[in-house]
């Protein structure tokens, strides 16, 4: 989505596409147009923007013009901390957050970026299908209609030295996005004293060698191009970035509550189906990076994955009643059929 540490990357992670279903006979719309204006960094040409427009098109057809998108893409309305001030003022309307802007919002919401939290897709369905009504109802409450998740995917380390352990992170210079708690406490635990940077001096700061490592959706290291400065990738993903569209309510509201429903609808049913090209895309550019000569490292051993683990249990009690109530953490706990330790 937009500039979001740990969960989403510019240009990449964005994902939120907006779609509409064609209305059913039962649904009137009233005399003026909704002309809905959804902002969003995914640049034209992107996987996410040719969805976008080939859905705006749909659906202005089969409304004839009564509804539609008013896009602005490739970032030009501000990052996600832009966006949600404009929304509040009424001058967007939708766009698509994570992390960074879930926590300006609900900061509970981040409990699903917690490191090794999941173990394999199935369980983040589930706890994304589990979990939706209690989100959406506490950002209803905060102003927000929740429309659908996001997927912006699963997280990996990218080094210049071999990771295969948890004590070899100590001897790394570890970038972390400035001001996210999730990766300072991550990288904390893992014995190291992360460098914290703002995305923009990534680049700089792999090429003069003030960090040797860094994190990011496999997709997300080739676009910004820090597979150059990185030879191995760590295969256990660090974290999945959760994100998810929202619409603010002082425009749903004004909606009939027939098409706001079709509306919600059509967005999981385009955003489940997007999930799916996004982690196909994900599997493939782990072989583009493969064959641009980075390394893609052999899960740790059984020892080892452990240490992965505790990781995660320290990091999810650090924040317990921060960032998040323990209550939550237990509810997910309980939907992975996973014991708290």
């Amino acid at each position: 989505m937009m500039k979001t540490p740990v969960s989403a990357f510019p240009l990449l992670l964005v994902l939120s596409v907006a779609c509409f279903s064609p209305l059913s006979a039962g649904v009137s719309l009233g005399a003026e147009p909704y002309s809905i204006k959804f902002a969003t960094v995914a640049p034209e040409g992107s996987t996410w923007m040719n969805h976008m427009r080939e859905l705006d098109r749909s659906i202005r057809e089969k409304t004839k013009g009564q509804v539609g998108f008013r896009i602005y893409a490739g970032g030009v309305a501000g990052d996600e901390l832009d966006v949600l001030k404009k929304m509040r003022i009424g001058q967007i309307h939708g766009a698509g957050f994570s992390g960074v802007g879930f926590g300006q919002i609900l900061p509970s919401v981040r409990v699903l970026d917690l490191p090794f939290l999941f173990r394999d897709d199935r369980e983040i369905d589930l706890v994304h299908k589990e979990m939706e009504d209690y989100f959406a109802s506490q950002f209803r409450e905060k102003g927000f209609e929740f429309l659908a998740w996001a997927e912006v995917g699963n997280v990996n380390i990218f080094s210049r030295s071999a990771i295969q352990k948890v004590g070899d992170m100590a001897r790394l210079k570890v970038w972390a996005w400035s001001g996210d708690p999730i990766a300072k406490e991550t990288f904390s635990a893992m014995g190291t004293n992360p460098i914290p940077l703002a995305i923009a001096d990534v680049t700089t700061a792999l090429n003069t060698g003030m960090i040797d490592t860094v994190y990011a959706p496999p997709l997300g290291a080739l676009a910004l191009q820090w597979h150059h400065y990185t030879k191995f990738m760590v295969s256990l993903p660090l974290a999945h970035s959760t994100g998810a569209v929202l619409m603010a309510r002082s425009f749903s509201d004004r909606m009939p509550p027939e098409l706001l429903r079709l509306v919600k609808e059509e967005f999981r049913r385009s955003m489940n189906a997007l999930t799916l090209e996004v982690r196909k895309q994900a599997l493939e550019s782990v072989g583009v990076l493969e064959r641009s000569g980075v390394r893609v490292l052999a899960l740790p051993s059984e020892a080892d994955l452990k240490d992965f683990y505790k990781v995660h249990d320290k990091v999810a009690e650090e924040l317990s009643g921060k960032m998040y109530p323990k209550e939550l953490l237990d509810r997910v706990y309980g939907i992975l059929k996973r014991p708290r330790r």
